[in-house]
């Protein structure tokens, strides 16, 4: 098994600083909060859910594709084949700290600076320069304080660009998790488009909560057809899965996508990335989702869930502020822990984003007050 504890991002052309994302909790866990987090070793836990907010082109979904770039990089991906390679747009040189722990070897520390080099005055791609990984027993951290503390002893691999059989754009940790890696589920792709990314026999109690005019749906392996069963209606027959958006309501769709992907990361104990979660769903479903990440019944092995929204009602489900992250977009981006700003138990997560008392977070008030201007202002002629 392979946990995240935090990442450091440094050099991104997007971000205003340095990106810091902790995936342990870093504040204390006790009884009645333990449901968010799962233990990892000794005293430190992990976050089972963890939230990006923000207003619109504040940044979340750079956030999110950072995660995700990281993860992916520490799997052992090439850059240049990486999904969410974009990231790393218009910059020269990046250092990425990743901190990890390993069941096998103990806490791990990933030291990669990444550069890009020109193959022609048009085309340029992303290398490895240099590379340090540490490893220490976990019998050396007696608290979070020693976490991210390394010793230069505890240096168990340093690059060499010219000894090494990797590919220059593939990480040394690759040695490390050859028989395993971070299981993800990236669907940040999936924003904008939703149609069904799989098919098969879907559990009839998944198709109920989504849709409980909808008596069955099943897939015939043998023909490649699927068949959709309304209660009360003619069979459908369904001949490619692209089709299903005909038929069913593009929240049934996404639930389909992302409660099957869900399933799939409670069973290995990984990451599941989302974006806009609250896009097609009612309240009640996304809360649901939220939920059985925080449920030790539903998820035993400890999987993650990583997801941005706009809606900060969905902080409200949060009894902790160690897994909440405020992005801003102001010359820059910029993205700040929730639990180092609210502080005050007293104050609604939701109230005090929606008030701005968090800073950043809602529209500014001069904005608002020209658009009203206009509204009342201008007529609007259809040609």
């Amino acid at each position: 098994m392979m946990r995240l504890l935090k990442i450091v991002v440094d050099g991104l052309m997007l971000f205003k600083e340095k990106i810091d994302i902790d995936f342990y909790a870093e504040q204390r866990v006790s009884g009645d909060n333990n449901e968010m987090v799962s233990p990892c070793f000794g005293s430190i836990y992990t976050n089972n859910v963890m939230s990006i907010v923000g207003i619109n082109a504040s940044g979340k979904t750079s956030l999110l594709k950072v995660i995700s770039f990281v993860i992916e990089f520490i799997n052992g991906e090439s850059i240049n084949n990486i999904v969410n390679k974009d990231i790393l747009k218009e910059t020269d040189k990046v250092i990425i700290e990743a901190y990890f722990y390993d069941t096998n070897n103990g806490v791990c520390k990933l030291e990669s600076e990444i550069i890009r080099v020109w193959d022609n005055e048009i085309d340029s791609r992303y290398v490895v320069r240099a590379e340090h990984l540490w490893i220490k027993k976990i019998s050396k951290v007696k608290s979070k304080k020693d976490l991210l503390v390394f010793k230069d002893d505890q240096i168990v691999r340093i690059r060499d660009n010219k000894a090494e059989f990797l590919k220059d754009d593939t990480s040394i940790v690759l040695s490390l998790n050859k028989n395993k890696s971070f299981y993800l589920k990236d669907l940040i792709g999936h924003t904008n488009v939703n149609l069904l990314r799989m098919i098969g026999n879907f559990p009839h109690e998944l198709i109920s909560f989504l849709d409980p005019s909808i008596e069955n749906i099943s897939f015939d392996r043998k023909t490649g057809e699927s068949k959709l069963k309304f209660y009360n209606r003619e069979e459908i027959m369904v001949a490619n899965p692209m089709l299903f958006e005909q038929y069913l309501s593009s929240g049934t769709i996404k639930g389909i996508n992302i409660f099957i992907n869900a399933m799939m990361v409670f069973e290995e104990g990984g990451y599941l990335i989302v974006d806009e979660l609250e896009n097609h769903f009612n309240r009640e479903i996304v809360a649901t989702l939220v939920r059985f990440f925080m449920n030790k019944n539903v998820n035993k092995n400890g999987a993650t869930l990583i997801f941005s929204t706009h809606y900060s009602e969905l902080l409200d489900e949060f009894e902790r502020n160690d897994g909440i992250f405020i992005i801003r977009n102001r010359d820059g981006i910029s993205v700040q822990k929730l639990s180092e700003i609210l502080t005050r138990n007293d104050i609604k997560k939701s109230e005090a984003f929606k008030s701005d008392f968090l800073g950043g977070t809602v529209p500014a008030y001069e904005a608002y007050m020209e658009l009203k201007k206009v509204i009342i202002s201008s007529k609007v002629e259809e040609e």
